[in-house]
């Protein structure tokens, strides 16, 4: 059984988070938290109650037969998430992506959700529905995308879903002389990176050979080789190692770029040798 945690307030973005859950729930078993986090930024807002309570009739409508609990906690947004889904397998949030600083849980708070949670989190957009395609991941250089890849695997293996690995690779700039340029040979450098690919899709056959796995070569910017999937893709999985809020793996203008852009559901999930950021809003 999965143990997925929410988080909501009274935007159209919380309330697609909340239907992609109560549906991914319906799909196998789910342990659903709907947590209304109460903080400076939301005293104002609608009453606590009624965040709730709307929330509840949304989600059981959606899902009748699901276990769910929801409940209202003090705090930062950020800090009080991260903390909350802790041991959790998920957390899942919600963001505008027409209105980058009116998302659900506002600001920039989904990237500092990020940084300062331990398990994957989901980013859904507001007007999100099921899509029947692929599961999309994007696979970095380092080791910041192996938690990424199983994730991605184990999504596409549960959901009878293909696989799709996304490597994109680039030529370094050139110097002031042009002399990092001259001491890399294109074809070197492109069999370098089909061999990362081609490592990183065996691994994911021999783990899970009931998934169809296919595997994408990219000359590009990493978030453009990924938004290329994004309009058929069901969600896209990337990873990180948090050096930095906004540093590390895909975790940075790359992730941004597709948080805003992207129009269906990220996952963001973190290297299990980085641990999260501290407490913090």
């Amino acid at each position: 059984m999965e143990n997925i945690v929410v988080g909501v307030d009274d935007s159209a973005a919380a309330r697609s988070a909340l239907a992609w859950v109560a549906h991914r729930s319906t799909a196998h078993a789910a342990d659903v938290d709907v947590v209304h986090v109460v903080s400076d930024a939301t005293a104002h807002r609608q009453s606590d109650e009624d965040v709730l309570a709307n929330a509840e009739r949304s989600f059981r409508s959606a899902a009748p037969e699901q276990n769910v609990r929801f409940h209202a906690a003090e705090g930062g947004v950020a800090r009080t998430l991260g903390e909350l889904s802790a041991g959790r397998d998920l957390l899942v949030i919600g963001v505008d992506p027409d209105h980058p600083l009116r998302t659900a849980l506002r600001g920039w708070l989904p990237v500092r959700v990020i940084a300062r949670t331990v398990p994957p989190v989901c980013i859904v957009p507001v007007g999100w529905a099921p899509r029947d395609g692929s599961v999309t991941v994007g696979l970095d250089d380092d080791s910041s995308s192996e938690e990424a890849l199983t994730f991605a695997a184990r999504e596409a293996d549960e959901t009878s879903r293909r696989l799709r690995i996304v490597h994109a690779w680039h030529l370094p700039e050139p110097e002031i002389d042009g002399s990092a340029a001259l001491l890399v040979r294109p074809d070197r450098l492109l069999q370098e990176h089909r061999n990362t690919l081609d490592a990183a899709t065996r691994s994911v056959q021999s783990r899970f050979p009931r998934v169809h796995v296919e595997s994408d070569l990219v000359r590009s910017h990493p978030a453009d080789a990924l938004l290329q999937h994004a309009p058929t893709a069901t969600m896209i999985v990337i990873g990180t190692h948090r050096e930095g809020v906004l540093a590390g793996g895909y975790l940075g203008s790359v992730a941004q770029d597709i948080l805003w852009r992207a129009g269906c559901p990220i996952v963001v999930a973190p290297s299990a040798g980085f641990p999260a950021k501290g407490a913090g809003r």
